[in-house]
């Protein structure tokens, strides 16, 4: 009961309004990463193959990881290591990528090369520009390989423009780091509205509340 009228209250201090995003800062890089892992709410891994990045959006560090020939980082709990071998083939009943995954491996066809790296999976795409671009997944812990169909509807967001090219989100969605038609990193930052100040009061007075 006294939950009940808490809540009540503090939707009357703070009416319900819809999220808003701002804009914050354009991300300082020179490459466009494959993917962007969350490491936590202010730390991220731009992944690119050969390579990576490790970004702090609140203080703006970075601290670039080792490079890798024919390689890509990817994080999932911890950092993973993707690599891959391309070979010569004869007919197309032979494999023309093995594909690694930390002490694990793969022969697979197409030939392809990985951008997102997961504990027990990778997800690829065609090695070769002239080649229809397709997208596979190799599920280590099932052992198949199979085409992978992205979905195509985008999330949308309140204060971010439609139109980018992919958007990665903070696990608490404080946070939204967007690749925009230009090829430009962007963050931006959930600003404090009345339904999530509302929503942060109640839990924190639920707590000591019986």
């Amino acid at each position: 009961m006294i939950k009940a009228i808490l809540f009540y209250i503090l939707s009357l201090i703070f009416p319900h309004t819809e999220d808003i995003y701002s804009k914050q800062f354009l991300v300082d890089t020179p490459f466009v990463p494959e993917y962007i892992y969350w490491i936590d709410d202010s730390n991220v891994l731009l992944s690119y193959v050969g390579g990576g990045v490790i970004y702090n959006i609140q203080n703006r560090n970075s601290n670039t990881l080792q490079e890798c020939n024919d390689c890509i980082y990817g994080y999932d709990f911890g950092f993973v290591t993707c690599r891959y071998v391309h070979r010569e083939i004869q007919s197309m009943d032979e494999f023309s990528s093995t594909i690694y995954l930390n002490e694990k491996s793969m022969g697979v066809f197409p030939t392809v090369v990985p951008i997102i790296c997961k504990s027990d999976y990778v997800v690829l795409r065609n090695a070769y520009a002239f080649l229809e671009q397709k997208m596979y997944v190799a599920d280590f812990k099932k052992g198949s390989f199979k085409e992978y169909v992205k979905e195509k509807k985008k999330d949308s967001f309140n204060g971010i423009e439609n139109g980018y090219i992919t958007l990665s989100k903070s696990n608490d969605l404080s946070k939204v780091i967007v690749l925009d038609r230009y090829y430009r990193l962007w963050v931006y930052e959930r600003e404090l509205t009345g339904s999530y100040l509302s929503k942060y009061f109640y839990g924190l007075f639920s707590s000591i509340i019986p």
